[in-house]
Formats: C-alpha cells, sequence, structure tokens
C-alpha cells in the first residue's frame, strides 16, 4: 500500500475540483505542497502523449506489476495536497471497474488496524495506528503511518491522513473548499492546456549546505513547475520566488551563467543542447521565472537516459 502511494506521487501529482487545471483559490492558505497531473489530457495530446507513454513504460507498469491495477486504463486525473491542517490528500479519478475496486479495497484490509467507519451514510475505511506520530519534515504527513481510505463517491478513490478532511471530502463530494488568493498563498501556474503542476514551500527541503543548488534554496520561500503543451511541443516552466529581488536578480545571473558556459561545451547531447538554447530566464520583483519549450521525443530522450 505505502510503496503505491509513494509511486503515485513519484508522478508529480493539486487536489482541486475535477478539472483538468487548477488555481491558487483551489488551496488551502496552509498549503505546503501541491500536485497535480491530468492523465486524460496526456493522452489526448500528441505532445503529451510521447510524456504519457514514458510514464505509461516507467511507472504505471511498476504499479501495475504490483498491485494488478492499470492505472493508464482506470485513471484520468491524479492529485494530492498536504497542509498543515488537514494533513495529506489525494485523489484518484477515472472510470474505476469494480475490479479495480476490489483490488484496493483487499490491499487496504490486509493492513493492520483495519476498521470500517462510516459518515452521512458513505462508508470509509481506515488503516495503520490511530497514534501514529508525524514527523518533521515527512512530506507524506504521516500517511504512510496511517491513511483513511473511501470508495463512497463514483469514480474517485480518496485517501487521507486526517479523519476530519475525510469527512469534509465525503461532505463535499470529493471537492474541497480553497482559501482564495491572499498574501503568503502557494502560486499555481496555469496554461490552456496544462498536463502538471506543482508546487511546495521550499522550506520543507532539507539543505545539506553544498554546492549552489543549495544556496538558491536557502534564498527560496516558494516554488511552482508547469509542464503543458505549446503548438504541438512541451512548455516547461518553474517559477522561484526569493526573498528579495535582489536576491532573485543574482540567482537568475547564476542560472544564465550555467546555460551561457554549457552552450559552449562540444560534448553536449543534442537534447540537451536544444533544452538550453531555447531556455529563458526572467526576473520581476522577487520572483525568478526559467521556461522552455522541447520537442516531446527530446525531453523523452533525456528521461530515458
Amino acid at each position: 500500500m505505502n510503496k503505491t502511494l509513494f509511486s503515485i506521487l513519484a508522478l508529480g501529482l493539486v487536489f482541486s475540483t475535477p478539472v483538468a487545471a487548477v488555481g491558487t483559490d483551489d488551496l488551502p492558505s496552509d498549503t505546503i505542497w501541491y500536485l497535480h497531473a491530468d492523465l486524460a489530457g496526456m493522452r489526448e495530446s500528441q505532445a503529451g502523449g510521447e510524456l504519457y507513454r514514458w510514464l505509461q513504460g516507467e511507472v504505471f507498469a511498476e504499479i501495475n506489476e504490483e498491485t494488478g491495477i492499470d492505472v493508464g486504463r482506470e485513471v484520468d486525473r491524479l492529485t494530492a495536497f498536504a497542509a498543515e491542517g488537514p494533513g495529506v490528500t489525494i485523489m484518484l479519478e477515472g472510470p474505476l471497474s469494480q475490479e479495480t475496486r476490489d483490488k484496493v479495497m483487499a490491499m487496504m484490509a490486509m493492513q493492520s488496524g483495519y476498521s470500517i467507519r462510516e459518515h452521512k451514510n458513505m462508508s470509509y475505511f481506515f488503516a495503520g495506528d490511530v497514534n501514529a506520530k508525524v514527523e518533521d519534515g515527512d512530506p507524506l504527513g504521516g500517511l504512510s503511518g496511517a491513511a483513511y481510505l473511501s470508495l463512497a463517491l463514483k469514480n474517485k478513490i480518496l485517501v487521507s491522513s486526517n479523519e476530519d478532511q475525510m469527512r469534509e471530502l465525503l461532505s463535499n463530494g470529493g471537492r474541497i473548499s480553497g482559501s482564495g488568493g491572499h498574501k503568503g498563498t502557494l502560486f499555481v501556474l496555469s496554461a490552456a492546456r496544462s498536463f502538471i503542476q506543482a508546487g511546495l514551500r521550499t522550506e520543507q527541503l532539507r539543505d545539506d549546505g553544498d554546492g549552489w543548488n543549495s544556496n538558491i534554496l536557502r534564498n527560496t520561500e516558494q516554488a511552482a513547475l508547469l509542464v503543458a503543451e505549446r503548438g504541438g511541443l512541451l512548455a516547461i516552466e518553474a517559477q522561484l520566488e526569493s526573498k528579495d529581488e535582489s536576491m532573485a536578480r543574482s540567482i537568475g545571473s547564476v542560472v544564465n551563467g550555467l546555460i551561457g558556459l554549457q552552450a559552449f561545451n562540444s560534448e553536449l547531447d543534442p537534447a540537451i543542447r536544444s533544452l538550453i538554447s531555447n531556455t529563458k530566464v526572467d526576473v520581476a520583483d522577487a520572483v525568478l521565472r526559467i521556461s522552455t519549450v522541447i520537442d516531446p521525443k527530446s525531453i523523452i530522450e533525456l528521461l530515458s537516459d
């Protein structure tokens, strides 16, 4: 069960209403990280199709081998977020077959501490240690020690580390009321056709104290990532919000310098060279924006290496 959850999260999965993209208003104010993957959108897109086939071979195949569940056939969207209050929430949405629902229930029933509970005539299930403690810095918010799961809503599997959150999800048909945009809320990148959205407060990342990347993390408050389609190509954008504008400009200079150095590397892989040549770095206020477009086949070559 835990390996399956970790595999799902490894996709780069925001919990939201069941649509193809999310916005800042969909997130709780104390969100620590969020992830959203629109698998149906990938399947239906020429550029996204390349990415989807890679996921199918590298990620879905392992989940299928471990659980017997065909994610590519059963799931259209995989979404998750973690917040200080409600803990971790994961939702899988799609044309879930009864066979898959049975397998999920069987995996849950095999866990220690398993029990059946009910809220407003809807069943949900608990497994794990009800007294499990959440360790500081645990991105899964204790989900690996205790979890609540429900199949009561049509075409949805809900998983939460918090019972009150599970009850709220069931009451609201699988939706959660976001806080609305306000200062300090994690920003969300969006596009007309987005495949993956992700973001986090970088204070949650442990800093090993070495290297330029650690210096960037030390001076960054939050980051967001978007993978979308633009004109048949994959568009990748990352934004980092620094502690002040001068710091953002300094980090931008470092990134531009690294890009410039690699541009003269004669041994550079053609796919990487294309990625670098299309990369743009901009700074506005305290936000650093790095964006690029690349042929989907090239990015798959990089992922495969």
